[in-house]
């Protein structure tokens, strides 16, 4: 179970290289008549919450509503709790790409009655990843689990899309990414909209095969110096100075012990997987 508090916060935010300070997570603006939503961040807490979305979402009381996505995805509950609130209202909902909807942004954006995708945007589906900690027992029911959750988003996408089964679970399997009229083309979306000049914004390196053209544009500098290390190890993922020195000086295997705490081992693997794609 998640522990919400500012250190696992903050463990999330270094996790997709942004900052809290950010909170651009969602909007809603009726301002023009109709109503325009805007899910342009990571889905799930710290950033785009279920229980704040599903709260507002359901008050809108329009005929008519379109969602902007501009995502890398995230948690997959959340995912799915937004995706049925969505799906259950009873407005006309146009749901338009404008970015990226990757991994669980992707079965968001299938929630909508049409599908828009930008020219120059991008759609990416793969099987759920998730970090797990404790004994063989623990990881054996973590696999089950990440079993039922692949075959559940497989059967989304093939029931909204009339894609096979099977080849769905090949395209989860591939990491595929599509950008805009190769989704219409494989069922995904209903229409391609003219070129969008929103960027990813995210740090999409975590990923195996993310195209180039949007990777230049989220992968952050690589860290040089142990006082850009501390930094980090402090400001983003919550660790005291002499916590960040101990990494730093003996490090990561001096704070991975049997009195870890969760928090600690989730901000560690985050850290660790961020030093390694920074190719420090």
């Amino acid at each position: 179970m998640q522990h919400r508090n500012d250190k696992t916060a903050k463990s999330i935010a270094s996790f997709w290289g942004k900052s809290l300070k950010d909170q651009d997570w969602y909007s809603v603006d009726t301002s023009t008549g109709q109503t325009e939503v805007l899910i342009y961040d990571v889905i799930g807490w710290p950033f785009v919450d279920a229980n704040a979305f599903t709260r507002d979402f359901n008050k809108i009381q329009s005929k008519e509503i379109t969602i902007g996505i501009n995502s890398p995805g995230g948690d997959v509950f959340d995912g799915t709790a937004i995706y049925n609130t969505i799906e259950n209202h009873p407005a006309k909902i146009t749901t338009r790409i404008d970015g990226v909807a990757a991994s669980m942004a992707s079965i968001i954006a299938l929630a909508g009655d049409e599908i828009q995708i930008a020219s120059n945007a991008y759609y990416m589906m793969h099987n759920p990843w998730s970090m797990s900690l404790g004994d063989h027992r623990d990881f054996q029911k973590e696999s089950v689990l990440l079993a039922r959750i692949t075959d559940t988003l497989a059967n989304t996408y093939a029931g909204k899309t009339g894609i096979e089964l099977s080849k769905i679970k090949s395209m989860m399997d591939d990491e595929t990414w599509l950008i805009g009229k190769e989704l219409v083309n494989q069922g995904f979306a209903d229409k391609v909209i003219g070129e969008s000049k929103t960027k990813a914004r995210f740090d999409l390196s975590m990923f195996d095969k993310t195209p180039e053209t949007i990777k230049g544009e989220s992968v952050k500098t690589p860290l040089k110096t142990e006082r850009e290390l501390e930094q980090l190890l402090t400001r983003d993922a919550g660790f005291s100075r002499s916590q960040a020195r101990a990494i730093i000086n003996s490090g990561f295997k001096s704070v991975i012990t049997q009195d870890a705490n969760a928090d600690d081992i989730a901000a560690l693997t985050n850290l660790i997987k961020q030093l390694e794609t920074s190719n420090v």
